[in-house]
């Protein structure tokens, strides 16, 4: 993949519609980028960063307009931001909405992803 400088909310926009559903490696970017991104803010905004990463991955999952390779794909990495997030984790506000989080990871994966198989 070629080395462009594109706005993040592209990104997001992609993965979230599938278009580039042959290439995992965009994915990774983005994940990537958002690691990088993250390392620069505080902790308050690295956590709210992830929490958007994570439900760009999380709506992609459950999206069945989407090839379920792609929502697989999205599955299998929707625990980086979600184990980012966890390190963040200061005060019990923030540990109730990560485990919000968790809990709606695990019903929503298990209803769409019974489609896949």
């Amino acid at each position: 993949m070629s080395r462009y400088l594109v706005p993040f909310s592209v990104l997001e926009q992609t993965i979230q519609a599938g278009q580039c559903a042959d290439s995992p490696e965009l994915l990774y970017y983005y994940l990537n980028l958002t690691e990088e991104y993250a390392e620069r803010l505080n902790i308050t905004d690295a956590a709210l960063l992830h929490q958007r990463v994570f439900n760009v991955l999380l709506d992609t999952v459950c999206d069945t307009n989407i090839a379920y390779h792609w929502r697989q794909t999205c599955l299998d990495k929707v625990y980086l931001p979600l184990s980012n997030l966890k390190r963040l984790i200061v005060t019990y506000q923030d540990a109730r909405n990560y485990f919000k989080m968790e809990h709606s990871l695990r019903v929503l994966s298990y209803y769409f992803t019974s489609s896949f198989e």
